[in-house]
């Protein structure tokens, strides 16, 4: 049995995904009927940005507009219809690679490697058995309400992409869900290039070992070590950054399930008085209680999109026992109350 996965990283705050995913997805809704000028309505970025190849958007933001798109259009297998829209050539450097490999392993191989560049909340672990070749998806941060379109989009937009590669359907390949056959699966399922087994216990993709050693239509040695390298010097530029103080004090946060600590109890954390830890963050032109706010404005957000928590609940594990505090300082976060900001 042979398995991988994506190559370890030091836990960090995790970089944005690429600007044209975003954007396709809002075309997605417009080529559906849907009015998508309002998914990007107070965002920090618009239309033009998002086409610039250097954006990248923060992970929060993106799922913020999934957020939107999925209640105006409901779920109907939006991540079925997205993976159809993906094309090789969208990926970039990572899509360049999997064209030019010699292999259908060795794209898939680019692909489990160097996912983190494209969706970093996301990782490919890759295991061999009885000449099933099984690429099993996971998440590396809670998704919430958008589980079952990443899963969907991702998985289907792997198959997807083999048939680009080749040009012609890929035979002997299923893709595994968890949890129940929706609804909208039965009406879509005939135009679907693999079926779709539910009730799994793991969201994957398995097909035949023998499959992995076709050679795609474009495969060129030269550019395919080009495109490597083109890789590797993104993923250093992503995630090979000397963590700051200000990273570590981040990360620290992060992990805290329910409020924050304060200046003192940090400090004492990292062996360090408050007076020294105040003033290297400054140094780093940053202070702890814009860091505190960046932190729990991330984690209340999210749960108010992901979950169906009470504003009450969520407040508490924002740190607020008060929830007119809570709203008060959400509303100073983003210029919305807590109710306003879910019901979008």
């Amino acid at each position: 049995m042979k398995s991988g996965q994506s190559p370890a990283r030091r836990r960090q705050t995790l970089p944005g995904i690429p600007g044209i995913y975003v954007l396709l997805f809002c075309d997605l809704l417009r080529e559906l009927g849907y009015d998508e000028s309002r998914l990007l309505d107070g965002m920090p970025f618009d239309r033009a940005r998002l086409l610039q190849p250097d954006c990248r958007v923060q992970i929060e933001h993106g799922a913020r507009v999934v957020q939107r798109g999925l209640l105006v259009a409901g779920h109907e297998g939006l991540g079925f219809r997205y993976a159809s829209a993906l094309k090789v050539t969208l990926h970039g450097s990572l899509g360049l690679l999997a064209l030019s490999s010699l292999t259908l392993r060795d794209a898939l191989e680019a692909g489990t490697r160097y996912l983190s560049l494209r969706a970093p909340f996301l990782e490919f672990l890759w295991s061999e058995e009885n000449d099933v070749v099984m690429l099993e998806l996971r998440t590396l941060m809670p998704l919430g309400r958008h589980t079952d379109f990443i899963m969907e989009a991702m998985l289907m937009g792997l198959v997807y992409m083999l048939q680009q590669l080749n040009d012609e359907a890929v035979d002997g390949v299923e893709v595994w869900m968890t949890g129940h056959e929706p609804p909208h699966y039965a009406g879509m399922a005939e135009r679907l290039p693999v079926p779709v087994h539910f009730g799994k216990p793991a969201c994957m993709v398995r097909g035949s070992v023998r499959q992995l050693e076709r050679r795609p239509r474009l495969a060129d040695p030269a550019v395919a070590a080009l495109a490597r390298e083109q890789c590797e010097a993104e993923f250093h530029q992503l995630f090979a950054v000397t963590e700051t103080l200000g990273d570590e004090v981040r990360r620290r946060l992060l992990d805290q399930e329910e409020g924050a600590p304060s200046l003192e109890q940090m400090a004492e954390g990292l062996h360090v008085s408050s007076r020294t830890l105040k003033r290297r963050l400054q140094e780093e032109g940053q202070n702890y209680r814009d860091i505190v706010d960046e932190v729990l404005r991330e984690r209340a957000t999210r749960l108010l999109v992901e979950t169906d928590l009470p504003v009450s609940e969520i407040a508490f594990r924002v740190g607020y026992n008060d929830v007119s505090n809570f709203a008060r300082a959400f509303k100073r976060w983003t210029g919305q109350t807590p109710r306003d900001y879910r019901r979008e």
